[in-house]
């Protein structure tokens, strides 16, 4: 069973009560006494964590409340930490036979209960003094309701004078052509834009600046603002204000007012800007009020919602307009203009602390307009300016001047939920603009214990679902997308300024680094993140027995860590740069970690794993790729019975019997070759398996399998069958790995599988592809290729990226015409094929936004027809006389594209060959030339 989930508030309270019902169970058989005192200690705890709960919900507490709160919740963790141990030393060691054995074992749990009861009176006497302290201080009656914040910062943004503004003149001219678009034509319904991106971006100030640019061709306008505590009624009146509705009749309810707009509407064009929203919720009713009149009214929303912005253009003809940070040049010229008054008047000695602070703000507009006139006021001093620099996160805690720069990702982060928030800050861990991975953060928060089970999804799913929807509330941002998926995601330094802030008064974890100095506490340090190579010397003055995560990160050469120390560790991430003066890493005391949930060792040329292993059953992640193991795996690997995401270091063989790994969930680096038959066997026992990465190093790529190979292939066939027609999700081969040669037989009814990547060329097409149903991203390469195949992709409902090619030239031209609406869910298309004859009919692929092309003649047709296509690459290679037309004719459909200005060329490489057979050169030849 999975503990319930942490939270920044209450730490492990959950958790704690969680396990002291369990204690109380028949299980443990503990004293009488006790017995009593943990039944006293739950009622108590409980009822502690019910005003905890209340507490959490409190944007600001009193300074007695926040006090008794951080007692209370590192008290839970000490009670935890007590309980762990009991449990796990009176599982002990094996059964002994015997009298003499059994005698030992009766003397051994005697003692053990003997010294938790000692604990227990040490601990209640804890939790009586907490209470009588919060009875005694009526804690409960301390508590600060939201705090109030003087002025709107919205303001500035709408009163901005457009002349002191820097990159608005290209979004706003887009979003007004936009809404002016049809106004004259036949269709002349309601439109929306809704403007999405995260605070300070600029949203209000691009909102205002076109609302004023086209607000007088329009019979009525309304300027709404969405406050944080939502009051529909009060912005609906404030929209009948705006459009100049005026009554002494009395509006109490929100189906009174709407209905009285509707009626001022009827025969009104209008133009109403709503700004901020923050929910579905609101929108659902104020959506009400926008009557359809046909007069070609227009509404801009904003917020930093994707899904609000998404159901915004559900209601009408709607458009999301994604909001990008100012680019260099723009924030220099910001940056400078409120500083200097001039963008080309930086003196020579301000320069270097310029660059610095804009490297901070990343294109955020509020931001650098803040930190600009921070330093102004500072007056014309380099001295002053670099000690402001110097103290920028102290500064951006206290000084008034940056009082927005706090206030506006509080608002974000205040609208979280509990999981939510907690998720987020750990985030804190990682450096500055460190690229975070989304497989590696998804689970790490399942072993900090930060997500809880969902009816119907497993641990990782929940925490994906967790990830996603910080992306879609902009407060992390999103990586670029990789074979159609999402890898990585990035902290902007201002939020990432202000979660380091929260998890300082927090407690929730402590960083080691020259930025961020420690800060003495009263509390012990629960989690430790070290970035920087002399953090060994730091580690010293720190009491480490009640660590429970600890991270070191490339940056930091990673020292060798002192396990031993780390008595109550739950997760141990330590990452070097992998290269050939990689460091080498003992990690022969983990065995004794037996509360060690994940371990992630990457990038060491010389790691040492313990003799056994199998003491770890709490074990959930073992991740040791891109490192060297200088011993074999341990034989007991194959033991751990929460094990659930295993990467094999590179060279490694794992022992027989991993078909008793039976909650594997992910198996990556798994090396054919050098792993046995029985282990190629009992892959198919695995049948909770949903990614499986194989690859085998010492095979030829153009050598002929061996006798022993293939008879390893035929194996793995089977064992795909089962696995592959049962949970498993993703299926991805490397070069060196024939897999092509058993596809066919070795998925039947590939129901769940999402991801298929085959990095090696496959000798047909397979057969079973049209019941891939769930398939997303496909990179398959066949010796031939036919239209036929093609339209079976087409067919499949979610399939969003494709890289397909034809290893072989066909003896003659094959036309593949892409009909309207098929391939109707894919953005990423990638093409091989010799000579093609190409040709997108008018509405195929309506997603598609990246064509990339390799082939060597022929022709493509219809790209004007591919509607969303925002960058197109082309790598040909034909004869001088083929080559003028077919560049032509994919030069002259681009001009032809309704967005022919925004597509971007990224490759055009058009090489010309001397003969046919120079033609037909690999695919690798073309990319090169």
């Amino acid at each position: 069973m999975v503990d319930p989930t942490v939270s920044i508030s209450a730490g492990v309270m959950n958790s704690l009560l969680s396990k002291l019902t369990k204690l109380l169970s028949d299980e443990y058989k503990l004293l009488k006494s006790v017995r009593k005192e943990v039944k006293f200690l739950k009622d108590e705890l409980s009822s502690m964590n019910a005003l905890i709960q209340k507490l959490e919900d409190m944007e600001e507490l009193d300074v007695q409340a926040r006090e008794w709160r951080d007692k209370v919740r590192e008290l839970a963790y000490d009670f935890e930490d007590c309980i762990d141990v009991f449990m796990h030393n009176l599982g002990g060691e094996g059964e002994k036979a015997g009298l003499v054995g059994k005698s030992e074992r009766w003397i051994k749990k005697l003692q053990l209960r003997r010294h938790l009861a000692s604990q227990i009176q040490e601990l209640k006497a804890r939790v009586v003094e907490e209470a009588e302290r919060q009875r005694r201080y009526k804690v409960s009656e301390c508590v600060s309701s939201s705090r109030a914040v003087d002025i709107d910062y919205r303001l500035a943004s709408l009163y901005a004078e457009a002349d002191k503004l820097v990159g608005i003149d290209g979004p706003r001219e887009e979003i007004a052509q936009r809404l002016l678009e049809g106004e004259n034509g036949s269709s002349q319904q309601l439109k929306l834009v809704s403007i999405v991106g995260p605070g300070g971006i600029g949203k209000t100030t691009l909102a205002t600046q076109v609302y004023n640019r086209i607000r007088n061709k329009f019979d009525c306008t309304a300027f709404v603002s969405v406050s944080q505590n939502l009051d529909t009624l009060k912005i609906l009146k404030e929209i009948l204000l705006g459009i100049g509705y005026c009554s002494n009749r009395m509006l109490d309810h929100e189906q009174q007012v709407i209905d009285v707009i509707r009626q001022y509407l009827a025969d009104k064009r209008y133009l109403f800007i709503i700004d901020d929203i923050r929910s579905i919720k609101a929108w659902d009713i104020i959506k009400y009020a926008l009557v359809q009149n046909n007069k070609s009214s227009r509404v801009i929303t904003t917020t930093q919602i994707q899904d609000v912005a998404t159901t915004c253009c559900l209601h009408c003809d709607g458009q999301v307009y994604m909001m990008q940070p100012l680019d260099e040049s723009d924030s220099r010229r910001l940056f400078l203009k409120r500083v200097f008054d001039s963008e080309d008047n930086c003196p020579e000695q301000y320069r270097m602390i310029t660059e610095n602070m804009l490297h901070k703000c990343k294109g955020v507009p509020l931001a650098i307009t803040s930190i600009a006139t921070l330093l102004a006021s500072q007056g014309m001093n380099v001295e002053k300016w670099e000690n402001m620099h110097n103290s920028f996160y102290s500064e951006l805690e206290t000084n008034p001047a940056l009082e927005w720069m706090r206030y506006v990702p509080s608002l974000s982060y205040n609208d979280l939920s509990h999981e939510l928030k907690t998720c987020l800050l750990y985030l804190g861990i990682y450096p500055e603009d460190y690229p975070i991975k989304k497989v590696d953060l998804v689970r790490r928060w399942v072993a900090e214990g930060f997500v809880s089970e969902k009816h119907g999804l497993d641990l990782e799913e929940v925490a994906g679902s967790y990830f996603d929807e910080l992306i879609n509330r902009s407060m992390i941002q999103p990586g670029k997308i990789i074979r159609g998926e999402m890898h990585y995601c990035r902290v902007h330094d201002l939020m990432l300024d202000h979660i380091i802030s929260k998890c300082t008064v927090e407690n929730f974890f402590t960083i080691i680094d020259r930025k961020y100095k420690m800060k003495q506490t009263l509390f012990p340090v629960r989690r430790l993140c070290c970035h920087f190579s002399n953090g060994n010397i730091a580690l010293e003055s720190l009491r480490l027995k009640k660590v429970r995560s600890f991270t070191t990160f490339p940056a930091s050469d990673c020292m060798q860590p002192p396990i031993s120390k780390f008595e109550l560790l739950r997760v141990l991430n330590l990452q070097t740069n992998p290269s050939p003066d990689s460091q080498c890493l003992d990690l022969s005391a983990i065995s004794n970690l037996f509360l060690l949930r994940y371990l992630r060792a990457r990038g060491f040329r010389n790691l040492k794993l313990p003799e056994k292993i199998g003491k770890l059953q709490n074990l959930m992640t073992l991740d040791l790729g891109d490192s060297e193991v200088v011993c074999a795996i341990p034989l007991d690997v194959t033991s751990l019975s929460s094990l659930r995401h295993l990467t094999v270091p590179r060279g490694a063989v794992l022992p027989d019997g991993i078909g008793k790994l039976i909650t594997l969930r992910t198996l990556e680096e798994f090396d054919l070759g050098k792993n046995s038959m029985q282990n190629i066997k009992y892959l198919g026992e695995l049948t909770n398996l949903m990614e499986l990465q194989l690859r085998h190093e010492d095979s030829g790529i153009f050598q002929p399998l061996t006798h022993m190979e293939r008879r390893k292939y035929e194996v793995l066939a089977v064992s795909l069958c089962k696995i592959g027609n049962s949970n498993l999700r993703s299926l991805v081969a490397h070069p060196g790995v024939s897999l092509g040669c058993v596809l066919n037989c070795s998925l039947t009814h590939p129901r769940c599988l999402r991801r298929l990547h085959l990095d090696s060329c496959c000798p047909t097409f397979p057969k079973w592809m049209a019941q891939a149903v769930r398939l997303t991203s496909l990179i398959l390469e066949v010796e031939e290729l036919c239209s036929e195949d093609v339209h079976v992709l087409a067919g499949l409902p979610c399939l969003t990226y494709l890289d397909l090619g034809a290893a072989k030239a066909p003896n003659r031209s094959i036309m593949i015409q892409i009909n309207s609406n098929e391939f109707s869910c894919l953005k990423e298309f990638k093409f091989k094929y010799h000579i093609l004859l190409l040709s997108f009919e008018p509405g195929a692929m309506p997603t598609l936004q990246s064509l990339d092309l390799t082939f060597s003649g022929g022709s493509v047709i219809g790209i004007e027809h591919l509607a969303s296509l925002e960058e197109i690459s082309v790598y040909l290679k034909a004869l001088p006389c083929d080559l003028s037309k077919i560049r032509s004719e994919i030069s002259d459909a681009l001009d032809r594209h309704p967005r022919n200005h925004t597509v971007r060329r990224r490759r055009f490489i058009f090489t010309p060959c001397l003969d046919d057979r120079d033609c037909s050169g690999s695919f690798q030849d073309l990319v090169e030339d």
